[in-house]
């Protein structure tokens, strides 16, 4: 697969050829894997020792376990109607697929109620997901904490969904978003991903031109570019970069037809990330992979 990948970057610019051939290796592999996984193979479906031994998540988000539970039980049945937004919020600050279920019995996702909620999430033996930090106020426990700072959310969508309407922009959504209590830029973008896939942001005129390139994708933007792997200036053009790597996927992506867009590329760049850190002895993922 890797000596594929160079082959088919052999017309890039010398210095791109090995990092670019890296990265659609990555993905490549990383969705193969996937597809084995889906069609029952046993493992390892792969000989990367390194994808073998530690936890990555899929090159495209959609496939993730918590994504495919909760689109097809959340974000799709309600993808037209308002109430999909604060559904999204939601279950995406807790992003955990028992604690949706609690959430959606319980019709807590359209009609909030802070007090109900923390009573029926209080007793689950875990309550949020272990995939990235959950910020809360302090001295509270980490339900009652969410719980609260969605509150802020719920009582102000109203004036959200008026001001995100046409000309609609995710990069505009996910400001907005960044603006409540406790909701950072990673939390903000991973709920206008979801808005893409409804009626509030499918028509977003900036799909295949922005993404919000957090730390782990600029690591991997500099490991592309040759840069040092601690380069953070805001100003750079982290999103000119991700839409060149967006324009060439087709040419070099080998698994079933797929739509790229920008997401896609930003978050496979992190991953991509976390992969060359162990192939050139940098460190480590968090998570090593136990398959059952």
């Amino acid at each position: 697969m890797l000596e594929r990948m160079k082959e088919k970057a052999s017309n890039l610019d010398p210095d791109l050829r090995e990092p670019v051939a890296r990265f659609f290796y990555w993905i490549n592999e990383r969705t193969q894997i996937a597809i084995k996984k889906e069609q029952g193979d046993k493992w390892p479906w792969t000989d990367d020792p390194i994808l073998q031994e530690y936890k990555f998540t899929n090159a495209f988000r959609e496939d993730d376990k918590t994504t495919v539970w909760f689109r097809n039980w959340i974000r799709d049945p309600l993808q037209d109607s308002p109430d999909v937004y604060m559904a999204i919020v939601i279950f995406r600050w807790f992003n955990l697929i028992e604690t949706g279920i609690t959430l959606k019995e319980n019709d807590l996702l359209v009609n909030w109620d802070a007090q109900k909620a923390y009573d029926l999430i209080i007793p689950q033996e875990k309550w949020v997901t272990g995939a990235y930090m959950i910020k809360s106020p302090t001295g509270l426990n980490k339900v009652k904490g969410i719980c609260q700072t969605i509150d802020a959310v719920w009582k102000d969508r109203k004036r959200f969904l008026k001001q995100s309407q046409a000309p609609t922009s995710l990069q505009r959504m996910c400001l907005m978003l960044e603006g409540y209590p406790f909701l950072g830029p990673f939390l903000a973008y991973e709920i206008v991903t979801d808005l893409r896939h409804t009626s509030i942001g499918k028509r977003a005129k900036d799909i295949r031109t922005w993404a919000n390139a957090g730390p782990g994708a600029m690591r991997g933007l500099n490991r592309i570019f040759g840069r040092e792997l601690e380069y953070t200036s805001k100003k750079h053009g982290w999103n000119e970069e991700m839409q060149w790597l967006l324009g060439i996927a087709s040419h070099f992506y080998e698994g079933p037809q797929r739509t790229f867009e920008m997401r896609e590329i930003e978050h496979s760049l992190c991953e991509f990330d976390k992969y060359e850190r162990v192939r050139t002895g940098l460190g480590r993922p968090r998570s090593k992979y136990y398959p059952k």
